[in-house]
């Protein structure tokens, strides 16, 4: 019996160390009307992140951006609307991408939008509360990726080359330098 549990315990003490940092770390940004801020959800090798509204109420109709990533350290993995700006039934107006042709090659690109017809169609702007979670986009660490940023939004100059919010009218209510990007970076492998 001694021996079972002995073994027992060696084993138990040859798992995951619990201790260890994650080899993909994201840092929160400070400040912006909109944010994209790591969710609970976040594992090991998996980031997820939520687009959330900032300090302010916002009124809006549709939100998105397009964020260069290096797309040799991490992969799109998963996109889930959120329910404060409905995208209807679908098909959903809402989609998340990292192209890998044309312009927006090697951006990931996500959007979400209030459906204007059909089911679950919403005619009218929509209030939104600070903290609201708008989307969630889910990034995997790619096995070997080398060291480094995926992106970094904290770096002095950084504005996203597209994205923000706007009204049911196409009227900017967020522009591009008013979304906050934090830092993602492959720490380890």
């Amino acid at each position: 019996m001694k021996r079972l549990v002995l073994i027992a315990l060696l084993i138990s003490a040859c798992g995951d160390d619990l201790s260890a940092p994650p080899p993909i770390v994201y840092t929160n940004p400070t400040g912006g009307k909109l944010r994209l801020v790591k969710d609970p959800a976040t594992a090991k090798d998996l980031v997820v992140l939520d687009l959330v509204v900032g300090d302010q109420s916002l009124t809006g109709y549709s939100v998105g951006f397009d964020l260069p990533i290096d797309t040799t350290k991490v992969r799109l993995v998963g996109f889930t609307p959120g329910t404060a700006l409905s995208a209807g039934a679908s098909p959903q107006a809402a989609v998340a991408t990292v192209p890998q042709i044309g312009p927006l090659k090697g951006m990931l690109v996500t959007a979400q939008s209030q459906k204007a017809t059909g089911e679950g169609a919403v005619a009218t702007d929509t209030s939104l509360a600070p903290g609201t979670v708008l989307y969630t986009v889910q990034l995997q660490l790619i096995a070997g990726a080398s060291l480094g940023d995926v992106f970094d939004g904290t770096a002095t100059g950084f504005v996203l080359p597209s994205g923000g919010m706007r009204d049911r009218a196409g009227n900017t209510v967020v522009a591009p330098n008013e979304v906050a990007i934090g830092k993602l970076e492959v720490v380890q492998q």
